[in-house]
């Protein structure tokens, strides 16, 4: 079956455990899109023997943001390459204010529309899940990170940080919130129903 093409980018943030890779992968089944994931980004250069390699270390460890100047070049190569046939998804990111106003004027410039959607989740859910990610079910980096003080670290900076983002999305009239404390299908359904209004304006 041929995939639907939206005409417009989106960029689906969420809290810490709230599913937002899982709806990622739903909506990269139903629409003709790549996905930009600064998450996966900042992965592979933890993974690296270097100075950046180092610095991405110090401060996934820490439950803090990768440094800002990277994330920012990753997003203008990544934007510059995408086909004209396709739109973007950008997952989980971006994640601060300054790389949310760069988005959107690498967008403008490129006349290209998009939506932002935030998936929330209660602190006490948060912590349900990132110990079921700890027990077995969410990937080795997690593992490595999901203990008690950096879960409270990483909440704390996503309310200091994230909630900036957001509501610049919101001021921008961009965002949509999605309460991701139901289940997948729900969630999923949340977001498509939110998906026609805007392919119908």
């Amino acid at each position: 079956m041929k995939k639907q093409r939206l005409g417009f980018n989106i960029v689906l943030l969420g809290q810490i455990a709230s599913g937002k890779d899982t709806q990622g992968k739903l909506l990269l089944k139903l629409f003709n899109m790549r996905t930009v994931e600064t998450g996966k980004f900042t992965r592979l250069l933890v993974k690296q023997k270097s100075a950046t390699g180092d610095l991405f270390r110090k401060t996934s460890g820490k439950g803090t943001a990768a440094p800002t100047a990277h994330i920012q070049k990753f997003l203008q190569d990544e934007i510059a390459k995408t086909p004209k046939t396709k739109d973007i998804l950008f997952l989980g990111g971006p994640r601060l204010k300054p790389e949310a106003q760069l988005l959107k004027k690498i967008l403008a410039e490129k006349k290209q529309d998009y939506m932002v959607f935030y998936v929330s989740l209660p602190d006490k859910e948060v912590y349900k899940r990132s110990y079921g990610r700890k027990a077995g079910s969410g990937n080795a980096l997690f593992k490595m990170f999901d203990e008690d003080n950096i879960i409270k670290k990483r909440i704390a900076w996503h309310k200091d940080q994230v909630s900036k983002t957001v509501a610049y999305f919101d001021s921008l009239g961009k965002l949509t919130k999605i309460n991701g404390n139901q289940s997948i299908e729900k969630v999923q359904l949340d977001i498509l129903r939110a998906i026609k209004k805007h392919l119908e304006k």
